[in-house]
């Protein structure tokens, strides 16, 4: 029996992956109206059982919400309303309204009804397009992909084989190794009811009802994502957040970006430049008394320049020393997620610390004893604790990711690794992926996730709009010029 043949396959399912079908169906759609071009093909392979939602909008607490106001989030760039039009629509059908006062546009919607509008505007998408584009949803794990003279066949876990013409990856997040202290948590010193390794599992809050502390190792978006799961759980108790710098998320607050930080067309050429140029503009902002969240805003719409002028020194500086930084002041809770932690903070319900664990153990009472080091101190003190939750976030870094597919396309050398350690290397333009002898690739894309490198903040769903609008636009004139050739 013949390998399954298909023009496009897009390996992953999640926001990334799905957007990037809806604009490649609707650039084939555009390009079939003027021509007699045959039907597109597109093959989404995705192992869990819905598409659209990945790690992100898999979630059902309504309490996590989508970090953005709904003006902003359209997957159209051109129809910037179409998200907040969407929700007027339909929102209330799914069981949400935007809280007393506020309009749909400045709304921050839940993530869960966020995945299922993906989901929506997919079908819509379809729907346009008619016999000019078959979609198919392929349940199951790409595990590696084969050259092939034209294009790859790509390796699913369970045997079957898939021809495509070209691959995109959107692979999505991969969730981070524990270091050698939490690894213990799974060994048998430890109970491994009482150490939540994926704060994603609902089912491992279940207990935790009953629990009166809970250490979160972690301090950032994904640490609060995991108190609100306790709280959801019925969690009573105290959390206890800790991280290395103790760098708390903070509530996002909608403000316009403070003017003339940076001029465009004389952007700063190195990191020392840039740091000249952010605290002029900081102690302006603290000299007027305004709010230093307009200086993100101010930074943000620069970045894709900064980033891919800056010399490789400057890009490892900035890890080094600056990314939790401004990670924390970027990456802010959405005001309802805020003032849910707000209220646990002055419940003297959330405390949280600067700090390294040193070990993990179990009590004779079955609790967990973390010893741990404040940040700058060789003194260690002892917590008790009855669980722990692992929310230090994901992993970039290819050389350290356990996935057969990650693992295969370095193999064949299909990938390199890009110089920060963050993802793969390829074009910016096209997300065309670059061969380990630096050439880019007509057949090999990717979007998202797996360009955190070669675009800073290509984790974000703006980023990732952007990515992945290029990204189809470019395949589906490749495929137009074959098919004229």
């Amino acid at each position: 029996m013949s390998d399954k043949a298909t023009d496009i396959a897009i390996i992953g399912g999640g926001f990334a992956g799905v957007v990037t079908a809806i604009h490649m169906i609707r650039a084939a759609s555009k390009q079939s109206e003027s021509s007699e071009t045959p039907a597109l093909s597109i093959s989404i392979i995705e192992s869990s059982e819905h598409i659209g939602r990945g790690i992100a909008y898999s979630t059902d607490n309504p309490d996590h919400i989508v970090n953005g106001l709904a003006q902003l989030f359209g997957v159209y760039p051109d129809q910037p309303a179409h998200l907040t039009e969407w929700l007027r629509a339909h929102a209330a059908e799914h069981g949400w309204t935007p809280p007393e006062g506020v309009e749909f546009e400045n709304a921050f919607a839940p993530r869960w009804l966020y995945g299922t509008y993906i989901q929506d505007t997919l079908r819509h998408a379809l729907r346009r397009a008619g016999a000019r584009v078959r979609l198919e949803t392929v349940k199951a794990r790409a595990v590696d992909l084969n050259p092939q003279a034209q294009g790859y066949q790509v390796i699913l876990q369970d045997g079957r084989r898939l021809q495509a013409a070209r691959v995109v990856l959107a692979l999505g997040l991969f969730r981070g190794r524990s270091n050698a202290v939490l690894s213990s948590a799974n060994g048998d010193a430890l109970v491994p009811e009482r150490y939540i390794d994926n704060i994603w599992d609902t089912t491992s809050w279940q207990a935790a009802r009953q629990d009166q502390d809970i250490l979160i190792i972690g301090t950032s978006l994904t640490a609060l994502d995991a108190a609100l799961n306790a709280e959801r759980a019925g969690f009573k108790g105290k959390f206890h957040a800790l991280s290395r710098r103790g760098l708390l998320v903070q509530p996002r607050r909608q403000r316009t970006a403070w003017p003339d930080v940076l001029d465009p067309t004389q952007l700063p050429t190195t990191l020392r430049d840039l740091l000249r140029a952010t605290g002029r503009a900081r102690r302006a902002i603290k000299a007027a008394g305004a709010d230093w969240q307009q200086l993100p805003p101010a930074i943000r719409p620069h970045l894709p320049a900064l980033w891919a002028n800056a010399s490789h020194s400057d890009r490892q500086r900035f890890l080094r020393h600056l990314r939790p930084f401004w990670e924390i002041s970027l990456h802010r809770a959405g005001p309802e997620s805020a003032k849910k932690l707000s209220q646990l903070i002055d419940a003297k319900r959330f405390d949280h610390h600067a700090g390294r664990i040193r070990s993990l153990r179990a009590t004779s009472n079955g609790r967990i004893a973390v010893e741990w080091q404040t940040r700058g101190q060789q003194q260690t003190q002892t917590l008790v604790v009855d669980r722990v939750a692992n929310a230090l976030g994901y992993e970039f870094d290819w050389s350290r990711i356990d996935d057969p597919l990650v693992r295969h396309l370095q193999e064949r050398k299909l990938v390199q690794r890009h110089a920060t350690g963050f993802g793969i290397d390829a074009v910016p333009q096209t997300g065309a992926v670059l061969s380990v002898q630096g050439v880019a690739q007509d057949d090999l894309y990717a979007v998202g996730h797996p360009l955190r490198g070669v675009i800073w903040e290509s984790n974000a769903i703006g980023e990732q709009l952007l990515e992945a609008v290029n990204t189809a636009q470019a395949i589906v004139a490749s495929l137009q010029t074959v098919e004229t050739d």
